[in-house]
């Protein structure tokens, strides 16, 4: 633990000087269609990923929710016809065996006409595959770097959101911060949880509410929650002091991937977490990426723990 902190004072950032041997390589112009604006027209065209393996898994993990896969393709012929599942996930896990991604031929690529799909190439050593895409006359790809921060697609629950993410909706200067992150269960939706949400739209003109999905809570915290993830999400995005509601991924659930994907200026937590020590290090990351962490006094009074001793006593 001393050496990582040792070397990230003295050592160049990998990241900063791979950007820049790339940028070397390239025009500005196909430097930022190809490594920067990789989700332009994702959403609008057949999605073909380019790859089967761990940098692919990742990408369905963190953003196939925002953009719908369409195929996989892979140059190795063992692994066509199997299924491409997101990290964290395998196939046992699914009763239907229309469950994933179909992996598939990159031959699949020319039966497609041009604007018709755009593909992601997720492969470490992606060279050879811009090469192998560029001797088939197709130049509609992009390349994945899971070591980026690439920034979500925004889903604001509302026309008001969607106005407070474009623009403040206050005055200039009357809230500390433009983009807000919460992250939790909200399991038996309480005042507290209302409590905190409130608080933070206090502080900030955007707030975003991360949600543990079903699988996470059975995994991390070993209880089958209460309430199903569909309804708790339904039930946050109900309130009025929230701007967009998402899912936390199974298994990049963390600080630091969750301001990757939102860019957010500060997360709020409860003070039941202030003596944590990941939190101190979730800290120290994010003020290094212009961010912060604000804790809210912990609601005594009710808890989702305490609404189930009750629920459990009562039963008895």
């Amino acid at each position: 633990d001393r050496l990582v902190d040792y070397y990230k004072k003295i050592r160049r950032n990998p990241i900063a000087v791979a950007a820049n041997r790339q940028r070397m390589n390239f025009s500005d112009e196909d430097y930022q269609r190809i490594f920067v604006d990789i989700f332009d027209k994702a959403d609008e065209r057949k999605l073909i990923l380019f790859g089967s393996g761990l940098y692919a898994r990742r990408f369905l993990a963190l953003y196939g929710n925002d953009y719908p896969v369409y195929a996989a393709v892979d140059n190795n012929e063992n692994r066509w016809g199997q299924k491409l599942y997101p990290e964290g996930v395998i196939q046992s896990d699914h009763d239907s065996s229309d469950a994933g991604i179909s992996i598939t031929s990159p031959e699949i690529l020319s039966s497609f006409h041009n604007g018709e799909y755009k593909v992601l190439i997720c492969i470490k050593n992606y060279l050879s595959v811009m090469n192998q895409l560029r001797q088939l006359g197709i130049n509609e790809f992009s390349i994945y770097d899971p070591s980026k921060a690439y920034q979500r697609k925004r889903n604001p629950v509302s026309v008001a959101s969607l106005e407070a993410l474009e623009h403040s909706t206050v005055p200039e200067g009357t809230k500390k911060y433009h983009v807000g992150y919460i992250a939790g269960v909200f399991d038996l939706y309480h005042v507290g949880h209302l409590n905190m949400f409130r608080r933070a739209k206090e502080l900030c003109d955007y707030l975003i509410v991360g949600v543990v999905s079903d699988e996470g809570v059975r995994t991390f915290k070993g209880v089958e929650p209460f309430v199903p993830f569909d309804e708790r999400v339904e039930m946050i995005k109900s309130c009025r002091y929230v701007d967009e509601v998402v899912e936390i991924p199974y298994i990049f659930s963390g600080t630091e991937d969750a301001w990757r994907m939102h860019h957010f200026d500060v997360q709020f937590s409860g003070t039941d977490y202030v003596n944590d020590p990941d939190f101190a290090r979730f800290k120290e990351f994010l003020e290094q990426h212009g961010a912060t962490l604000e804790f809210f006094p912990y609601t005594q009074s009710t808890s989702s723990t305490k609404i189930k001793e009750l629920i459990d006593r009562k039963l008895l």
